[in-house]
């Protein structure tokens, strides 16, 4: 499935009356675009190398907050991937 298909399954008219927190968060993150993933990941190796040059404690904590968003952000990558995997192929004609 692609983006698209992801939001019509939210907003279509099989799309849960009253969804869940748990749902809501699952579709979310599934329908995360690849250039927000590659962004994500640039912005986590630019703190990791300020990061490592730093001792401030506050600034540790933000860098920190980024690089646990992006490793969320990936599972959620993989999950798409691996649910795509389940399917029919789509294979170049």
């Amino acid at each position: 499935m692609d983006l698209l298909t992801y939001k019509a399954l939210d907003t279509g008219p099989g799309a849960p009356q009253h969804p869940s927190l748990a749902h809501r968060a699952w579709h979310g993150l599934l329908s995360i675009t690849p250039t927000a993933v590659v962004f994500l990941v640039g912005l986590s190796l630019g703190l990791g190398a300020v990061g490592a040059q730093i001792t401030s404690i506050p600034w540790l904590i933000v860098f920190s907050v980024i690089w646990g968003i992006t490793l969320i952000v990936l599972m959620g990558m993989v999950a798409r991937w691996a649910k795509h995997a389940r399917g029919a192929q789509r294979l170049a004609t």
